[in-house]
């Protein structure tokens, strides 16, 4: 069967080149359709806090971006300059600065509203406008706004730092453990083929969060390169006794089983992440799965004819095998089989009770830059954590009593909303004002009272004409009229001027408190965004509010992180069950064998809590997204190699009259396959870890470590343990078992 299917994909090779430069065509022009996002408030679990304000935030609140600059070293009047010049530039709808709140030991804290929403390129043009503007002053800026600017600016960074050491890893690896100069064009061919198609197929998300764009590519990059290794060494092998054409027939067949194994259990392993209330977890296990899905298929429909077509490049660069043979230590290292099978069984047992007592970090957002500057503004004037609670507006009582309650709490320093801010001394901008209240307060200010009575008298006779109200008596809120004042001057031409910009920013400040339908109100957390006093107020806050309102929303970082960390548990549990039964069921059709398969899982298992105890030995915090993408690769990538060394030895076992000369040929076999596909991962994984910001680094050195870990043990401990269960795997094996249940059923 696999010798018929390899001879069609052969004996069709222009067929199958053809079609695969149209797709790569294709590809490439769609790739420039593609959507990246770098502002993950959509990526909040589902039915969450965070979800659900969301949707309320973004319906019923023009919410444009915003973010906190602070200048280092400067006088009260420069500061008042730089007020000036930022609110003069483009993309900024106002700055604000109070001398009294805002300016400490020389330092000046603006808080900048723009007229673009967050992570838009003009949004990100502000920013940067402004970073560039102050560049000769020590300026640091915090904010959702700086966030996603500074998130694409090391994102983008990282893409072409990581990308630079990835390929010259891969090429200095490849040169080593090549067999043929030429292999390496045609392995570089075939990856920049499934790159393309996968990365042209990217349109499907209708916009694709930065962290898998970034991570589906380095993973390409590296899990790719496996299959292609694994047909390429076979076809050399085949090559030495047959022709081209019948050396790729061969190749394929021989190889396909292996190939179609090591895929599957990765494509299975990040398949689980579907399962997942997070959003994002469930995009990068969808994005990262389509990415081997297509390095799967331009290995079997694609590679065989580009062994062909350059076949006689493959054989003029033919050189000395740099890999030394492996095969005395392996099988020296097989006389201690039993003491190294039991040390790591021990050593599994307590890496895996260790690795449950991980701390997790929940922030997705955390672009070094930023937490830089987070750190350098709480030093000053304390951290700048935003929360928003959203509520039913109409009874702004209500909402004041809500205010102060919460800035009751200990570490909430700021609190405010339109039913508490004062527009004049004694006066909100809620209350309700008759004509002689409004011209008393305004007198005391310089506003005319002829221009008050026209105001307040041109406002009743359009919004309220049939009113019967006397005069004296007729009474409007405050913010209706000054908004109502606001629009009347910009009809009239007239925005410049101190009046105009006041009345302007309390119209902006009505929109930002107040929608058609709800009130919300702003606070901030003077804490880090995941400390635990932070998680532990919105733990509280979440079950308090009802005593003020039946219906209520929070939003923050700090909130998204505290939903996060109340779906982790079941995420954690789902993934990690749904990887393993997954790998574990296509082991068992892959082996036919009742216990080879959970050798296997145990070997690769115990890689990864040997990887994850790490974190809790060091006492550094695992990424909680990061530790559920990596619990998926490491399973279903570096089960890979365990399955190539067991697969090798399976088949070479009846050629030997000893067990451990096959095991120890077996593995020497394999051992350029793997030490070049684990290197390639394990310099990816670091790379990403000391070159990227944020969530991807962590994601990446723990990858990177995981890597090493997997190869480790299955060249050194993998072998010894399935010599000592040699025995009882063939015992186990499909035909023994049924022939042994059949011969008894005879009885």
């Amino acid at each position: 069967m696999q010798e018929k299917f390899a001879s069609f994909i052969v004996k069709n090779k222009w067929v199958f080149v053809t079609v695969f430069i149209v797709l790569v065509v294709l590809g490439g022009i769609m790739i420039f359709q593609n959507k990246v996002v770098y502002d993950l408030s959509q990526s909040a679990p589902k039915n969450s806090l965070t979800q659900d304000s969301v949707a309320i935030l973004k319906r019923e609140f023009d919410d444009k971006g915003s973010a906190y600059i602070m200048v280092k070293g400067v006088t009260q009047d420069e500061a008042l300059t730089i007020l000036d010049e930022l609110n003069q530039m483009d993309g900024v709808a106002f700055a604000a600065f109070d001398k009294e709140k805002d300016y400490k030991n020389g330092n000046a804290l603006f808080t900048v509203s723009l007229t673009d929403y967050d992570s838009t390129s003009e949004a990100n043009a502000t920013i940067k406008g402004i970073i560039k503007k102050f560049s000769n002053k020590e300026t640091y800026l915090s904010g959702q706004s700086a966030m996603s600017y500074y998130t694409r600016l090391e994102t983008v960074e990282s893409i072409i730092k990581v990308g630079i050491i990835i390929v010259l890893a891969i090429i200095i690896m490849l040169l080593f453990t090549s067999r043929t100069y030429f292999e390496i064009i045609i392995l570089i061919l075939v990856f920049g083929v499934s790159v393309v198609l996968n990365m042209g197929t990217n349109f499907l998300f209708n916009g694709i969060s930065y962290i898998s764009n970034l991570v589906a590519l380095i993973l390409q990059l590296t899990l790719s390169l496996d299959y292609a290794i694994i047909l390429l060494h076979r076809f050399m092998e085949e090559r030495m006794d047959s022709d081209a054409k019948e050396s790729a027939v061969r190749a394929l067949s021989k190889g396909i089983l292996e190939i179609l194994s090591s895929s599957m259990t990765t494509i299975a392993g990040l398949c689980s992440l579907i399962v997942m209330t997070l959003p994002l977890g469930v995009e990068m296990g969808l994005a990262l799965a389509k990415s081997i899905v297509f390095s799967l298929l331009t290995v079997i429909f694609f590679m065989p004819s580009l062994l062909i077509i350059f076949d006689k490049q493959l054989q003029k660069t033919v050189h000395k095998n740099f890999v030394p043979s492996v095969t005395k230590p392996a099988r020296a290292k097989l006389k201690f089989r039993k003491p190294i099978a039991a040390v790591f069984i021990v050593i599994i047992a307590l890496a895996g009770t260790g690795q449950f007592f991980n701390e997790y970090s929940y922030n997705i957002n955390g672009a070094k830059r930023i937490i830089d500057s987070q750190d350098k503004i709480a030093e000053e004037f304390g951290y700048k954590n935003d929360l928003a609670i959203i509520v039913p507006k109409g009874d702004y009582q209500k909402e004041r009593e809500l205010i102060e309650y919460v800035k009751s709490k200990d570490i909430v320093n700021d609190g405010t909303g339109l039913a508490s801010i004062e527009a004049m001394e004694g006066l909100r901008l809620v209350d309700y004002v008759t004509q002689d209240q409004l011209i008393q307060a305004g007198s005391s200010y310089g506003f005319s009272s002829v221009v008050v009575k026209s105001l307040f008298n041109l406002y009743r006779k359009q919004n309220d004409p049939d009113s019967q109200t006397p005069s004296s008596e007729y009474a409007v809120r405050l913010v209706d009229l000054m908004v109502f004042a606001s629009q009347k001057i910009q009809d009239m031409g007239m925005q410049d001027g101190e009046i105009a910009e006041g009345l302007k920013q309390i119209t902006m400040a009505r929109a930002n408190f107040e929608s058609q339908n709800y009130s919300r109100l702003v606070f901030n957390i003077n804490s880090p965004t995941e400390s635990k006093e932070s998680l532990k107020l919105i733990e509280e806050l979440s079950t308090e509010l009802g005593q003020f309102y039946d219906e209520y929303y929070l939003a923050g970082e700090s909130v998204a992180c505290y939903d996060m960390a109340k779906t982790f548990p079941r995420d954690n549990f789902l993934v990690s069950f749904l990887t393993v039964l997954f790998v574990l069921t296509i082991l068992f059709f892959t082996f036919k064998n009742f216990i080879l398969p959970l050798i296997l899982i145990l070997a690769i298992q115990g890689g990864m809590w040997i990887n994850f105890v790490i974190p809790f030995l060091s006492s550094s915090p695992i990424s909680f997204v990061g530790y559920l993408l990596v619990c998926a690769i490491q399973m279903g990538a570096t089960i890979d190699y365990a399955i190539i060394l067991t697969n090798r030895y399976l088949s070479i076992k009846h050629l030997y009259s000893n067990r451990f000369d096959a095991m120890a040929n077996a593995e020497n076999a394999v051992f350029p396959t793997i030490i070049t596909s684990g290197t390639i991962l394990t310099v990816s994984g670091l790379a990403m870890g000391l070159v990227a910001s944020g969530v991807v680094a962590k994601m990446g050195m723990l990858l990177g470590i995981g890597a090493a870990t997997s190869v480790l043990v299955v060249l050194l401990v993998l072998p010894s343990v399935l010599l000592v269960c040699d025995k009882l795997i063939e015992k186990m094996d499909f035909k023994v078992v049924f022939r042994r249940r059949n011969n008894k059923n005879k009885e």
